[in-house]
């Protein structure tokens, strides 16, 4: 019999699944005014005005703003170009000057106003709410000149009920003031309207309750998967009924189900044989929830959720159905590179989609709520998240972080957060914070204890964990006169002691003596430096309490600038945070644009989904030699073509799964060497250049397992555009497509480390929406049609226009042929 109850030394993270799916859209349009109609999740990103910089009364109806832009949603105004200055401070959305410096990659934030009117009179009897799926930062809103509220946080969701201050006669003005001030974040966070924004246009006052709805699979065993459905109704009365009904993968009816209302009903079923959700087999159901009265639906949702049953265990690990699962997971902030923080749809599944093909199983969202777009692409494509609440609590890490609003917003932030997301089966683990200051003093630990039972209180069927970067020992106890060891009669330091699993941040050195003292503690690395990939997978896999690790960071993201980065210097002394024109960490398995670097080639090997994989560091100058920041990786290259080192030895690294390698140039044997178990799958050579073919082959006990070459590119002829997705995409305002701008040599060949000036022309129904390089440095405009390649490479990305069509794109350079490609928006 299969049964995948936990016993009692394991904590039960069941699923359920996503956000409520869009049951009555919006149509797409650009106008500023928009009719609606009653429905649930209405689009409201269309026609807003906009206007940077702070002013008093925008938010009265009156107040003329025919001369501010037209913008649609999602938009963040730091990523925009600034003003040109002769002194060459400013280039593109980057400020030298700009006061976040460094840790928000010299982008500027400041305040700006949204303001929008549409036409809508109050249904009567009924109900209309706004809800905002994230905001940065500090937002106040208004309708027709009255205030609805002012939210603080950044990252999560927040709602208002509109209907006391609808207008009359139906025409309404909607303003929304958002301030990005002082020092508040450790990283690129954007500025504004920067996800997408909701409208529920009810009948009734009788309602689903905002996130009501709580799918939890509860056990699955041969009989088949338990299913418990609780779901809050608001304004409930006589005559009303809930209806429920589960449709399977396929869209086939499997279960339904009445209730009479009330302001909680629980629901169960038995789905037999059900198709469970996992990473290899990310299989969703959808639930339909209806408040009807009579044959008449007052309210309706949908919820996608997946059946599937993870359980944490100190001795035997994570399993995933009853299957032991490592963690293979990367950190990464919300941002999405060339476009800053807007959170695009396809943006957003893109991202999932590169990080889930270089063998990414789970992300850490660091360190804040991601939006629910990036919480569904990991849905679909099988990735495990921990969705992590905030970077700090009581103390502040910067003067105007969420520490001056914690106090009174937290609890209200923290079920914003977990409501929101509990159905999402992507979710595994809530971290209620990274590195907190002081949490081991009495009123960090008090806060933690606040926020653990919170998060059990608002969902028991996941794990409490959060990140720490350090273990101070034993504290009082704020009601104890004399210290003692631990807390709860646990033997414990306080950072830990009310969390269900424990991540660590950058402590390798600590695993193995802590499971020794803590035989009880479930561990994983929370963030881990890139170089420590050997050791820390070596110790993963002989170690079956140690759960997985998320290395900072998966995928490269702008501010923290230099992070990753390194220089050339006369001897390899310790380096300071980038300075400017550092914009980019520079730290990232993938670069800014999603193509893999040399960490990423490491950890193909390591997790076992390649045998063998080659790379070349970039030669130093003459006398230099490279030197890394903690988070850095040697400048890597996939690439054998290096004008200019004829006869020079370079550093070629190779990764592999093999006991053996042999290193070939141009047909001829150059080295050999064996891989032993101290190597860790990575040997390095010194090989004279010559421009042809370097080849290394692999073997394991004597019998060839793999070869991987490198050829010398000629020189650059042609730029070729590559269309992603087969050049197929959507067409609404709120789509985008990605095409990879390439420089070539005469056989197709991409020619690297080339830095070569490129113009667009962009033709049909799209905009320009982003076009840049990963070069990290701040080198030019993203919303531009004119950019350079680096590494031989660029990126264009495109917004639709709201109708379909073929978009014509062509790439032009001097001295090389040109580029074209068709996208197809449907």
């Amino acid at each position: 019999m299969l049964d995948l109850r936990p016993d009692r030394r394991q904590i039960l993270a069941s699923a359920a699944g996503a956000a409520i799916l869009i049951a009555a859209p919006l149509a797409a349009r650009a106008a500023d005014t928009a009719e609606l109609t009653l429905g649930r999740n209405q689009a409201f990103d269309l026609g807003w005005k906009f206007r940077r910089g702070a002013g008093a009364g925008l938010e009265a109806p009156g107040v003329d703003d025919a001369g501010w832009r037209t913008v649609d949603l999602p938009h963040d105004w730091s990523i925009e170009d600034l003003p040109p200055q002769p002194n060459a401070t400013i280039v593109g959305p980057f400020d030298k000057a700009a006061e976040g410096g460094t840790a928000t990659g010299f982008a500027v934030g400041g305040d700006g106003w949204y303001r929008k009117r549409f036409r809508l009179a109050a249904p009567a009897g009924g109900r209309v709410e706004l809800r905002f799926d994230g905001v940065y930062m500090a937002s106040d809103v208004w309708l027709n000149g009255q205030h609805l509220g002012f939210h603080p946080n950044g990252y999560t969701p927040f709602a208002y009920d509109l209907t006391p201050h609808l207008a009359a006669d139906g025409d309404n003005v909607l303003a929304v003031r958002v301030q990005n001030r002082g020092k508040n974040s450790r990283w690129y966070s954007g500025s504004g309207i920067y996800r997408r924004v909701w409208l529920d246009v009810l009948a009734e006052p009788a309602r689903i309750a905002r996130w009501g709805v709580g799918v939890v699979t509860r056990r699955v065993t041969d009989a088949g998967a338990a299913i418990e459905i609780d779901t809050a109704l608001e304004d409930v009365g006589d005559g009303l009924t809930l209806a429920s009904r589960i449709k399977d993968p396929s869209g086939r009816t499997v279960w339904e189900g009445s209730a009479p209302a009330a302001a909680q009903v629980r629901q169960t079923t038995t789905l037999a044989t059900p198709r469970l959700w996992s990473p290899d087999t990310p299989a969703l159901y959808r639930l339909e929830t209806e408040l009807r009265r009579g044959s008449a639906v007052v309210d309706r949702s949908e919820t996608e959720f997946g059946v599937r049953v993870i359980a944490f265990d100190a001795v035997r690990g994570m399993t995933v159905n009853g299957a032991l699962t490592k963690l293979r997971g990367g950190c990464i902030h919300h941002d999405n590179g060339l476009l800053g923080a807007s959170a695009f749809d396809a943006a957003e599944e893109r991202k999932v989609r590169l990080l889930k093909a270089r063998g990414y199983n789970a992300l850490r969202a660091s360190h804040n709520p991601f939006s629910p777009a990036f919480l569904r692409a990991c849905d679909r494509q099988g990735v495990m998240v921990i969705s992590e609440a905030f970077d700090a609590w009581r103390a502040p890490k910067l003067p105007q972080d969420y520490s001056t609003a914690f106090e009174d917003h937290w609890r209200g932030d923290l079920a914003a957060m977990v409501l929101s997301a509990r159905n999402h089966p992507s979710v595994i683990m809530w971290s209620i914070g990274n590195e907190i200051p002081a949490r081991n003093l009495p009123a960090g630990v008090e806060a933690q204890w606040l926020l653990a039972n919170e998060v059990h209180k608002l969902d028991p069927t996941r794990p409490v964990t959060a990140a720490i970067n350090d273990f101070p020992g034993r504290q009082v106890i704020p009601s104890e006169t004399s210290a003692r060891p631990g807390r709860a009669g646990v033997a414990d330091e306080a950072s830990a002691v009310f969390l269900d699993v424990v991540g660590y941040n950058y402590k390798l050195a600590k695993y193995e003596r802590d499971h020794q003292r803590f035989p009880n503690r479930i561990i994983y690395g929370s963030e881990s430096f890139p170089k420590d990939v050997f050791a820390i997978w070596e110790l993963t896999d002989r170690s079956p309490w140690l759960l997985g690790d998320f290395v900072w960071t998966a995928m490269d993201y702008l501010g923290e600038a230099g992070l990753g980065g390194g220089v050339y210097a006369a001897d390899a002394k310790g380096l300071a945070l980038g300075a400017w024109p550092w914009v980019v960490a520079g730290c990232g398995d993938l670069d800014l644009i999603g193509n893999a670097k040399g960490p990423s080639l490491a950890r193909d090997v390591v997790w076992g989904l390649s045998p063998l994989e080659i790379a070349v560091q970039k030669p130093p100058p003459e006398g230099k030699v490279e030197v890394l920041r903690p988070w850095g990786w040697s400048d890597e290259r996939q690439s054998w073509s290096w004008p200019g080192q004829d006869g020079k030895p370079l550093a070629v690294r190779v990764y592999t799964a093999g006991d053996r390698v042999e290193l070939r140039l141009n047909g001829q044997l150059v080295e050999a060497k064996p891989v032993t178990a101290a190597d860790l799958k990575h040997v390095e050579f010194k090989v004279p250049y010559a421009a042809g073919t370097l080849e290394a082959v692999a073997f394991q006990g004597g019998r060839e397992l793999a070869r991987r070459r490198l050829i010398t590119a000629g020189a650059p002829a042609a730029i070729r555009l590559v269309p992603e997705g087969k050049g197929v995409g959507g067409a609404g305002r709120g789509d985008v497509a990605y095409v990879a701008v390439e420089v070539v040599d005469a056989q197709g060949r991409r020619v690297p480390d080339v830095e070569q000036a490129v113009q667009l022309s962009i033709s049909g129904p799209a905009e320009l929406a982003g076009f840049g390089s990963a070069n990290p440095l701040a080198v030019g405009s993203f919303q531009s049609a004119a950019a350079k390649t680096w590494d031989g490479r660029a990126l264009l990305i495109v917004r639709g226009a709201g109708r379909p069509g073929r978009v014509r794109i062509e790439a032009r350079a001097e001295g090389l042929k040109s580029g074209a490609a068709t996208l197809r928006l449907t």
